[in-house]
Protein backbone atom coordinates (compact mmCIF):
# COMPACT_ATOMS: atom_id res chain seq x y z
CA UNK A 1 0.00 0.00 0.00
CA UNK A 2 1.67 3.19 -1.09
CA UNK A 3 2.23 5.79 1.83
CA UNK A 4 -0.63 8.70 1.83
CA UNK A 5 0.25 12.12 0.02
CA UNK A 6 -0.77 15.16 1.62
CA UNK A 7 -2.93 17.66 -0.85
CA UNK A 8 -0.42 20.85 -1.16
CA UNK A 9 -2.22 23.86 -0.24
CA UNK A 10 -0.12 26.18 -2.97
CA UNK A 11 2.20 25.94 -5.35
CA UNK A 12 6.28 25.84 -4.40
CA UNK A 13 7.76 27.07 -7.19
CA UNK A 14 11.08 26.44 -5.78
CA UNK A 15 10.00 22.73 -6.37
CA UNK A 16 8.97 23.65 -9.53
CA UNK A 17 12.14 24.39 -10.46
CA UNK A 18 13.52 21.30 -9.84
CA UNK A 19 10.76 19.68 -12.03
CA UNK A 20 10.41 21.90 -14.92
CA UNK A 21 7.85 19.60 -16.49
CA UNK A 22 5.43 20.41 -14.14
CA UNK A 23 5.12 23.94 -15.34
CA UNK A 24 4.08 22.76 -18.77
CA UNK A 25 0.15 22.84 -17.41
CA UNK A 26 0.84 26.85 -16.99
CA UNK A 27 2.49 27.36 -19.63
CA UNK A 28 0.06 25.44 -22.05
CA UNK A 29 -2.29 27.74 -20.82
CA UNK A 30 -0.77 30.74 -21.86
CA UNK A 31 0.22 29.52 -25.47
CA UNK A 32 -3.42 28.72 -26.11
CA UNK A 33 -4.33 32.31 -25.30
CA UNK A 34 -1.17 33.67 -27.25
CA UNK A 35 -2.28 31.47 -30.34
CA UNK A 36 -6.00 32.58 -30.28
CA UNK A 37 -5.34 35.87 -30.00
CA UNK A 38 -3.07 35.82 -32.82
CA UNK A 39 -5.08 33.61 -35.02
CA UNK A 40 -8.17 36.07 -34.47
CA UNK A 41 -6.23 38.84 -35.15
CA UNK A 42 -5.16 37.50 -38.44
CA UNK A 43 -8.28 36.20 -39.67
CA UNK A 44 -9.86 40.21 -39.03
CA UNK A 45 -6.83 41.99 -40.76
CA UNK A 46 -5.98 38.95 -43.63
CA UNK A 47 -7.19 41.98 -46.44
CA UNK A 48 -4.24 44.13 -44.51
CA UNK A 49 -1.87 41.75 -43.85
CA UNK A 50 -2.16 40.44 -47.35
CA UNK A 51 -1.68 43.65 -49.24
CA UNK A 52 1.18 44.60 -51.64
CA UNK A 53 2.27 47.81 -51.97
CA UNK A 54 4.36 48.93 -55.15
CA UNK A 55 6.61 52.59 -55.14
CA UNK A 56 6.75 53.72 -58.08
CA UNK A 57 10.35 55.15 -58.85
CA UNK A 58 9.29 57.29 -62.19
CA UNK A 59 6.75 59.97 -61.75
CA UNK A 60 3.71 60.03 -64.26
CA UNK A 61 3.95 63.15 -65.99
CA UNK A 62 0.84 61.53 -68.62
CA UNK A 63 -1.72 64.38 -66.59
CA UNK A 64 1.38 67.42 -66.01
CA UNK A 65 -0.46 70.35 -67.39
CA UNK A 66 1.38 72.05 -70.57
CA UNK A 67 2.21 75.57 -69.47
CA UNK A 68 1.37 78.33 -72.31
CA UNK A 69 3.06 81.83 -72.47
CA UNK A 70 1.50 84.46 -73.83
CA UNK A 71 2.89 85.68 -77.56
CA UNK A 72 1.89 87.50 -79.87
CA UNK A 73 1.14 85.97 -83.27
CA UNK A 74 3.84 86.01 -86.73
CA UNK A 75 4.22 85.21 -90.04
CA UNK A 76 7.16 82.43 -90.36
CA UNK A 77 9.25 82.51 -93.39
CA UNK A 78 8.05 80.26 -96.66
CA UNK A 79 11.46 77.63 -96.43
CA UNK A 80 13.20 76.83 -99.50
CA UNK A 81 13.14 73.13 -99.97
CA UNK A 82 15.61 72.90 -102.89
CA UNK A 83 18.48 73.38 -100.38
CA UNK A 84 17.09 70.69 -98.13
CA UNK A 85 18.93 67.83 -99.86
CA UNK A 86 22.13 69.77 -100.73
CA UNK A 87 22.27 72.20 -97.62
CA UNK A 88 25.07 74.72 -97.85
CA UNK A 89 27.74 74.94 -94.42
CA UNK A 90 26.01 77.57 -92.65
CA UNK A 91 23.01 75.64 -92.36
CA UNK A 92 25.05 72.98 -91.21
CA UNK A 93 26.69 75.57 -88.53
CA UNK A 94 23.75 76.73 -87.45
CA UNK A 95 22.29 73.38 -86.91
CA UNK A 96 25.19 72.58 -84.56
CA UNK A 97 24.70 75.72 -82.82
CA UNK A 98 21.06 75.02 -82.25
CA UNK A 99 21.71 71.91 -81.95
CA UNK A 100 24.00 72.28 -78.98
CA UNK A 101 21.27 74.75 -77.47
CA UNK A 102 17.96 72.42 -77.73
CA UNK A 103 19.71 68.47 -78.01
CA UNK A 104 22.98 68.35 -76.40
CA UNK A 105 22.18 67.80 -73.10
CA UNK A 106 20.05 65.01 -73.85
CA UNK A 107 21.62 63.21 -77.14
CA UNK A 108 25.23 64.32 -76.07
CA UNK A 109 28.05 65.92 -78.33
CA UNK A 110 27.82 63.04 -80.82
CA UNK A 111 24.00 61.96 -81.00
CA UNK A 112 24.54 58.54 -78.67
CA UNK A 113 22.22 59.41 -76.31
CA UNK A 114 24.83 59.73 -73.40
CA UNK A 115 23.66 63.41 -71.69
CA UNK A 116 23.62 63.90 -68.53
CA UNK A 117 19.68 65.03 -68.55
CA UNK A 118 19.26 62.10 -71.13
CA UNK A 119 20.67 59.61 -68.58
CA UNK A 120 17.72 60.49 -66.16
CA UNK A 121 14.92 59.68 -68.70
CA UNK A 122 13.36 56.24 -68.73
CA UNK A 123 13.80 55.31 -71.56
CA UNK A 124 17.06 57.01 -72.34
CA UNK A 125 17.64 59.44 -74.62
CA UNK A 126 17.76 58.88 -78.77
CA UNK A 127 20.79 57.76 -79.90
CA UNK A 128 20.79 58.51 -83.65
CA UNK A 129 23.49 56.26 -84.58
CA UNK A 130 21.53 52.99 -83.39
CA UNK A 131 18.99 51.83 -86.35
CA UNK A 132 16.34 50.23 -84.85
CA UNK A 133 14.01 51.54 -81.92
CA UNK A 134 13.10 55.03 -83.45
CA UNK A 135 9.06 55.98 -82.38
CA UNK A 136 8.45 57.83 -85.53
CA UNK A 137 11.30 56.32 -88.00
CA UNK A 138 14.38 58.03 -88.68
CA UNK A 139 13.55 59.34 -92.36
CA UNK A 140 14.02 63.12 -92.38
CA UNK A 141 10.03 63.79 -92.65
CA UNK A 142 9.73 61.35 -89.86
CA UNK A 143 12.49 63.29 -87.46
CA UNK A 144 11.09 66.77 -88.89
CA UNK A 145 7.49 65.36 -87.34
CA UNK A 146 9.34 64.56 -83.89
CA UNK A 147 10.52 68.12 -83.76
CA UNK A 148 7.31 69.48 -84.42
CA UNK A 149 4.97 66.92 -82.30
CA UNK A 150 7.26 65.54 -79.56
CA UNK A 151 6.88 62.19 -78.02
CA UNK A 152 5.23 62.81 -74.74
CA UNK A 153 6.08 58.96 -73.52
CA UNK A 154 9.41 59.46 -74.21
CA UNK A 155 10.06 62.20 -72.55
CA UNK A 156 10.70 63.88 -75.64
CA UNK A 157 9.16 67.61 -75.90
CA UNK A 158 8.16 69.14 -79.22
CA UNK A 159 10.09 71.93 -80.93
CA UNK A 160 7.09 73.65 -82.55
CA UNK A 161 8.16 77.27 -80.69
CA UNK A 162 11.83 76.78 -83.15
CA UNK A 163 10.68 78.07 -86.99
CA UNK A 164 10.77 75.35 -89.45
CA UNK A 165 14.00 76.35 -91.14
CA UNK A 166 16.08 76.36 -87.88
CA UNK A 167 14.06 72.71 -87.49
CA UNK A 168 15.72 71.78 -90.67
CA UNK A 169 19.25 73.01 -89.70
CA UNK A 170 19.04 70.65 -86.55
CA UNK A 171 18.16 67.87 -88.62
CA UNK A 172 20.52 68.22 -91.09
CA UNK A 173 23.46 68.55 -88.78
CA UNK A 174 21.94 65.69 -86.99
CA UNK A 175 22.71 63.92 -90.64
CA UNK A 176 26.38 64.56 -90.46
CA UNK A 177 26.24 62.81 -87.12
CA UNK A 178 25.51 59.37 -88.37
CA UNK A 179 24.85 57.29 -91.83
CA UNK A 180 21.40 58.30 -91.86
CA UNK A 181 18.68 58.05 -94.84
CA UNK A 182 18.69 59.47 -97.92
CA UNK A 183 16.71 62.37 -98.03
CA UNK A 184 13.94 62.22 -101.11
CA UNK A 185 12.25 64.36 -102.95
CA UNK A 186 8.61 62.12 -101.85
CA UNK A 187 9.67 63.02 -97.74
CA UNK A 188 10.05 67.22 -98.43
CA UNK A 189 6.47 67.22 -100.46
CA UNK A 190 4.79 65.39 -97.83
CA UNK A 191 6.30 67.55 -95.04
CA UNK A 192 5.75 70.80 -97.48
CA UNK A 193 2.01 69.42 -97.77
CA UNK A 194 1.74 68.79 -94.08
CA UNK A 195 2.77 71.56 -92.76
CA UNK A 196 2.84 74.29 -95.78
CA UNK A 197 6.32 74.94 -95.38
CA UNK A 198 7.42 76.42 -98.80
CA UNK A 199 4.20 79.32 -98.05
CA UNK A 200 5.15 80.32 -94.90
CA UNK A 201 2.78 79.59 -91.40
CA UNK A 202 0.64 82.73 -89.74
CA UNK A 203 0.90 81.44 -86.45
CA UNK A 204 -2.24 83.74 -84.07
CA UNK A 205 -1.93 85.27 -81.18
CA UNK A 206 -1.48 83.32 -78.06
CA UNK A 207 -2.64 83.88 -74.72
CA UNK A 208 -1.61 82.34 -71.47
CA UNK A 209 -2.30 79.31 -69.48
CA UNK A 210 -3.58 81.44 -66.59
CA UNK A 211 -5.08 84.47 -68.65
CA UNK A 212 -7.58 80.64 -70.51
CA UNK A 213 -8.25 79.85 -66.97
CA UNK A 214 -9.41 83.35 -65.71
CA UNK A 215 -11.39 84.03 -68.95
CA UNK A 216 -12.96 80.57 -68.30
CA UNK A 217 -13.93 80.72 -64.85
CA UNK A 218 -15.32 84.49 -65.66
CA UNK A 219 -17.71 83.01 -68.38
CA UNK A 220 -18.48 80.20 -66.14
CA UNK A 221 -19.03 82.65 -62.95
CA UNK A 222 -21.65 84.38 -65.43
CA UNK A 223 -23.62 81.77 -66.87
CA UNK A 224 -23.86 80.43 -62.51
CA UNK A 225 -25.43 83.91 -61.88
CA UNK A 226 -27.59 83.91 -65.28
CA UNK A 227 -28.86 80.26 -64.15
CA UNK A 228 -29.77 81.40 -60.21
CA UNK A 229 -31.92 84.38 -62.05
CA UNK A 230 -33.41 82.22 -64.07
CA UNK A 231 -34.27 79.63 -61.71
CA UNK A 232 -35.16 82.38 -59.22
CA UNK A 233 -37.62 83.69 -62.32
CA UNK A 234 -39.02 80.16 -62.42
CA UNK A 235 -39.61 79.31 -58.95
CA UNK A 236 -41.74 83.20 -58.91
CA UNK A 237 -44.10 81.71 -61.14
CA UNK A 238 -46.79 84.98 -61.75
CA UNK A 239 -50.49 84.49 -62.33
CA UNK A 240 -50.28 84.31 -66.90
CA UNK A 241 -51.84 80.90 -67.72
CA UNK A 242 -48.22 79.84 -69.14
CA UNK A 243 -46.93 80.04 -65.47
CA UNK A 244 -49.61 78.70 -64.30
CA UNK A 245 -49.17 75.87 -67.23
CA UNK A 246 -45.68 75.86 -66.13
CA UNK A 247 -45.69 75.34 -62.55
CA UNK A 248 -48.11 72.67 -62.98
CA UNK A 249 -46.28 70.43 -65.39
CA UNK A 250 -42.17 71.19 -64.14
CA UNK A 251 -40.55 69.07 -61.71
CA UNK A 252 -37.01 70.49 -61.75
CA UNK A 253 -36.32 74.08 -62.21
CA UNK A 254 -32.71 73.95 -62.42
CA UNK A 255 -32.66 71.19 -65.59
CA UNK A 256 -35.28 73.87 -67.52
CA UNK A 257 -32.72 76.94 -66.19
CA UNK A 258 -29.78 74.61 -67.85
CA UNK A 259 -31.49 74.39 -70.93
CA UNK A 260 -32.47 78.09 -71.17
CA UNK A 261 -28.85 79.55 -70.49
CA UNK A 262 -27.44 77.16 -73.54
CA UNK A 263 -30.12 76.82 -76.00
CA UNK A 264 -31.35 79.19 -78.48
CA UNK A 265 -35.57 78.69 -77.33
CA UNK A 266 -37.85 78.12 -79.85
CA UNK A 267 -41.44 76.72 -79.36
CA UNK A 268 -40.03 74.09 -82.25
CA UNK A 269 -36.97 72.53 -80.29
CA UNK A 270 -38.91 72.52 -77.22
CA UNK A 271 -41.76 70.50 -78.60
CA UNK A 272 -39.21 68.49 -80.07
CA UNK A 273 -37.89 67.33 -76.44
CA UNK A 274 -40.98 67.23 -74.93
CA UNK A 275 -41.91 64.54 -77.55
CA UNK A 276 -38.89 62.55 -77.14
CA UNK A 277 -37.34 63.15 -73.39
CA UNK A 278 -39.27 65.82 -71.17
CA UNK A 279 -37.38 64.16 -67.85
CA UNK A 280 -34.17 65.67 -69.61
CA UNK A 281 -35.49 69.35 -69.46
CA UNK A 282 -37.40 68.98 -66.10
CA UNK A 283 -40.64 68.51 -67.08
CA UNK A 284 -43.36 65.86 -65.73
CA UNK A 285 -44.60 63.23 -67.88
CA UNK A 286 -48.01 64.93 -67.93
CA UNK A 287 -46.61 67.87 -70.48
CA UNK A 288 -47.00 64.90 -72.81
CA UNK A 289 -51.23 65.31 -72.45
CA UNK A 290 -51.18 69.13 -73.14
CA UNK A 291 -53.50 70.61 -75.53
CA UNK A 292 -51.40 72.83 -78.75
CA UNK A 293 -52.66 75.87 -77.70
CA UNK A 294 -51.72 75.16 -73.68
CA UNK A 295 -48.43 73.90 -74.93
CA UNK A 296 -47.67 77.42 -77.07
CA UNK A 297 -48.86 79.47 -73.90
CA UNK A 298 -46.29 78.20 -71.40
CA UNK A 299 -43.43 78.05 -74.30
CA UNK A 300 -44.07 81.60 -74.67
CA UNK A 301 -43.81 81.61 -71.09
CA UNK A 302 -40.42 80.11 -71.34
CA UNK A 303 -39.32 82.20 -73.93
CA UNK A 304 -39.89 85.05 -71.88
CA UNK A 305 -37.30 83.59 -69.34
CA UNK A 306 -35.02 83.13 -72.25
CA UNK A 307 -34.75 87.19 -72.29
CA UNK A 308 -32.30 87.17 -69.30
CA UNK A 309 -29.64 85.19 -70.64
CA UNK A 310 -29.18 87.76 -73.57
Amino acid sequence: MEPYKKIEDEIKFLDLLKSPIRLFGWVFIYLLIIVTALGIYFAENLTTISFNEQIVSIPDFSNVKMELFEKKGEVIPAVNLSLIKNPTKEMIEKGKSLYEINCKSCHGDKGLGDGPAGQLLNPKARNFTQIDGWTNGRTFDQVYKTLQEGIISRGMSAYEYISPSDRFDIILYIWTLSEMPLITTEQLTMLDQKYNLSKGTLLPNQISTDKAMKLIDGEETTKLAKLDTITEKLNQFNASLGARLLNKNLTDTKKLSLFIITNNITYERIVEIIKTDPGSIGFKQSVLRLESADLRQMVDFIKKLSIVNN
